[in-house]
């Protein structure tokens, strides 16, 4: 792994493509972050600082001197398992990061291509074969800004209202993992060479993202209303038992 460079260090891209079954497991996936997230958060926040943990080990990896399956792996399972013990602090981290990366590709689009920076990212193996992708640009100051506002918001929203964050931030993973995969599989089928749908659609995609986001929350909220009349005819049903 060679990190991340900048784009225009880069003398050839080639797009890493995800298989159609990948796409098909990050539409499952999804559909289950945001139909169930607020049913077991505890499981989802784990798994989500997991994720984040071997994202971490993964950008670290090369100022580390170990194998980098071994960073990446020793991230995920640090991060996962203190989220684990850490119950609050790891879903305040959680929603911290996840409302700065929405506010920060907000901002990135009100302010144009100046508001991101492209960067070619390495492909694990020793291949030519790597993703182009475009992140906010935090040297930006409007997008710095989003970022900030976004990690104070989100800390505050965990600790002044749980259960809405809790369905915030598994409503938003999860419609980022569909649209993820609903692109990637709409990209097998376009022409080669041709750019991304979130490069070419970007208002689209970032609509469509707030609608699932909206529904995620009625879902999971009619959810936990259900749950919550199991729980109490169960209760009641023991009871009268006895």
């Amino acid at each position: 792994m060679q990190g991340l460079l900048p784009l225009a260090a880069a003398t050839e891209v080639m797009r890493l493509v995800i298989p159609p079954w990948g796409c098909i497991l990050l539409l499952g996936v999804g559909a289950v972050y945001l139909v169930l997230g607020a049913r077991w958060p505890r499981l989802f926040d784990v798994l989500s600082m997991t994720f984040l943990g071997c994202v971490i080990g993964l950008v670290v990896s090369q100022w580390v001197p170990l194998a980098q399956p071994l960073v990446i792996a020793l991230g995920g399972v640090v991060l996962g398992g203190l989220s684990a013990v850490f119950r609050g602090v790891a879903h305040a981290v959680l929603a911290s990061v996840m409302l700065a990366a929405v506010a920060s590709m907000l901002v990135g689009l009100i302010v144009g291509d100046e508001g991101f920076t492209s960067y070619l990212a390495v492909n694990l193996s020793d291949t030519s074969y790597s993703t182009q992708w475009s992140a906010p640009n935090v040297a930006h100051d409007a997008v710095l800004a989003a970022v900030v506002t976004g990690l104070l918001a989100g800390a505050a929203l965990a600790l002044a209202h749980r259960r809405l964050s809790r369905r915030l931030v598994t409503s938003a993973q999860g419609a980022a993992l569909i649209l993820l995969g609903v692109t990637e599989l709409v990209g097998a089928w376009r022409a080669q060479g041709r750019p991304s749908l979130a490069t070419d659609y970007p208002l689209t995609l970032t609509a469509a993202w707030a609608c699932l986001l909206v529904i995620g929350l009625q879902i999971q909220r009619a959810v936990e209303q259900a749950s919550g009349d199991w729980d109490a005819a169960e209760e009641t049903g023991h009871d009268e038992g006895v």
